[in-house]
């Protein structure tokens, strides 16, 4: 749905059954009412956080939000398993990625809805998508889009429950305006700044900020290899995804669906790299 705040984002209640196509795994896509992807059947979150439990937010884009597999096999939902295999019932995982999302979005997120919920850490896996070049797509820089006009929200919602820019595209006609050449949807300084902020936020409200590599992985399938498309120069600590994929050296390819999107293998991997930065970090304890 539009959102006056980071532009769109899940929309809490959302529920979708899988299709032919199975973007989202074989199981219901089901956004519960604080707008996270969870797996269908699973316990409501509550908004005060019990006592006693740790709460691990992510967020991200397309790829940490699960795209191509099932709920239970996004990377945080197995890290969340592998934590409570340690320490029974401790940890409480959040998936409020959305596809598309930039560290502008995922800043502004983390801002405006997640001070209720009291996360302990925030798993920022952001960067990539804001290298994306302005285009009919993407028409203008995310922090001029910073307020969508009532007008535009209402036919936005009209459009799609899980809406992309491309949908949105044309409910934001005249807002954004036509594209500018050699820009791209979050510069360098604004992507510091925005990642600067998180871990100010961090700071003022009491979560730890793990930052994220990001990376591409090329030919999918036998000899694909993985190339590191982002990485969070300046903002440790982060959880290098380039390098445990790069280690695999041929049988990179073997774990993605499409360059950008692990599959259930992958997924397990990266929830294998996080949980020992977690380990390593002394932030389980």
């Amino acid at each position: 749905m539009l959102d006056d705040y980071t532009i769109w984002r899940p929309n809490p209640g959302y529920r979708e059954k899988p299709g032919r196509v199975q973007r989202y795994g074989n199981q219901d896509l089901l956004i519960d009412v604080h707008g996270h992807r969870v797996v269908p059947g699973s316990p409501a979150l509550e908004v005060q956080k019990p006592p006693g439990v740790r709460r691990i937010l992510l967020v991200g884009g397309s790829h940490p939000f699960g795209m191509w597999v099932n709920p239970d096999e996004a990377y945080v939902e197995v890290l969340g398993a592998m934590l409570n295999r340690d320490q029974p019932g401790r940890w409480e995982v959040m998936n409020a990625a959305s596809p598309g999302h930039t560290t502008f979005q995922g800043l502004r997120y983390i801002k405006h809805y997640t001070e209720a919920l009291e996360p302990d850490i925030v798993l920022f896996d952001l960067g990539m998508n804001d290298t994306l070049p302005l285009s009919i797509n993407y028409a203008a820089p995310d922090h001029e889009v910073m307020q969508v006009p009532t007008w535009a929200g209402r036919l936005g919602a009209t459009l799609s429950g899980l809406p992309s820019y491309r949908v949105l595209k044309k409910a934001l006609e005249g807002v954004v305006g036509r594209p500018r050449p050699n820009m791209v949807r979050v510069p360098m300084e604004r992507q510091l700044a925005n990642q600067e902020a998180v871990r100010s936020l961090g700071e003022e409200r009491g979560f730890k900020t793990l930052f994220f590599s990001q990376v591409n992985v090329s030919p999918i399938g036998p000899g694909g290899r993985a190339t590191c498309q982002y990485t969070p120069e300046g903002f440790e600590p982060y959880a290098d995804v380039c390098e445990a994929f790069a280690k695999l050296g041929g049988n990179a390819g073997l774990h993605f669906h499409d360059p950008i999107h692990a599959n259930a293998t992958g997924h397990a991997i990266i929830a294998e790299t996080v949980y020992d930065k977690l380990i390593e970090l002394g932030w389980t304890k």
